[in-house]
């Protein structure tokens, strides 16, 4: 399709970006990685041996038992569900309402029964669909975590999506969040030599799926929007590669004019920036629309409130 070029003008500065229209009325949204922690496979320690099944998904433990005979045992990880997180924040006289929508992927090869995001505060005024519910927010070994699992036996199957919501004070930045599938404890006919067991996945950096969505930022900052927004553009949340280069240094330039205390320049140049952005939401998914049309304005309005006192 054709590109066209829009011209937008802040003071004496010109903000050009290219808009290219995308053929697809949709993205393709990054599921939940599974984690960096590798299973070693193969021959451990002249006691035993993992072997992967690629078709399953799982890990075979095996080893010589005390009679003498081979023992095996399947460890299935939580780590197998195809899931998708969407996020979308919108501004109320109180704060934010934040919306989450966990979809399970029809060709899934597990359910999912837990959803954890990183969260300083406790939410107010959770909502959770699909028979679900919120547990509240606890200290974990990466991080406070506000937890929502099935509270009715009823996992998120596959071809499945639910819905979180929940209202905050404090506005939008990127967070890391979490999921487990749902697996059985690994079952072992005899106990299993402690070199296998060793290589177990532990605690939830190595036994979940993560991924990167917004949630509520008590501390959010110029510099802290900024990384976000790299993070935002590696995630595909900006659908067009010249509109995220060219936000990047309309961002970057922006910082620098606060640092100089340019306050009347900032706000002129976060009016041009959110007022194109809102004439072009199709170019942007709801996570990066609420950083640029949220977050950035809460920023720049606090440091003119600033400036006037």
């Amino acid at each position: 399709m054709k590109a066209t070029i829009g011209m937008f003008r802040s003071d004496s500065l010109l903000f050009a970006l290219v808009l290219v229209l995308l053929s697809s009325a949709t993205a393709f949204r990054q599921p939940l990685r599974k984690p960096e922690f590798r299973i070693k496979t193969g021959q451990v320690d002249d006691i035993g041996r993992i072997d992967y099944d690629t078709k399953t998904g799982d890990y075979i433990f095996r080893w010589k038992g005390l009679d003498g005979t081979e023992k095996r045992a399947i460890f299935i990880p939580q780590w197998k569900a195809k899931l998708t997180v969407t996020a979308t924040v919108h501004k109320t006289q109180k704060g934010f309402r934040y919306t989450y929508v966990l979809t399970n992927a029809p060709k899934s090869p597990q359910a999912v029964v837990l959803f954890e995001l990183a969260m300083t505060q406790e939410p107010e005024d959770v909502r959770v669909s699909h028979g679900w519910k919120f547990w509240g927010v606890s200290e974990t070994v990466v991080g406070k975590l506000a937890s929502f699992s099935t509270y009715k036996g009823l996992p998120l199957k596959p071809g499945q999506s639910l819905k979180i919501e929940f209202f905050s004070r404090f506005p939008p930045g990127v967070v890391k969040c979490y999921a487990a599938g749902d697996a059985p404890i690994m079952k072992v006919p005899e106990e299993m030599p402690g070199e296998l067991e060793d290589q177990l996945p532990k605690g939830i950096a190595q036994s979940y799926l993560w991924g990167w969505t917004i949630g509520p930022i008590e501390r959010v900052s110029l510099p802290r929007l900024f990384t976000d927004w790299q993070i935002a553009i590696k995630e595909g949340w900006v659908k067009d590669k010249k509109v995220a280069r060219q936000i990047t240094k309309e961002l970057r330039q922006i910082l620098q004019m606060v640092r100089q205390k340019r306050s009347e320049e900032v706000q002129k140049r976060v009016r041009t920036l959110v007022q194109f952005v809102r004439q072009n939401r199709k170019l942007f998914e709801p996570e990066a629309q609420a950083l640029l049309l949220l977050t950035l304005p809460y920023l720049t309005g606090r440091l003119r409130g600033n400036s006037k006192g």
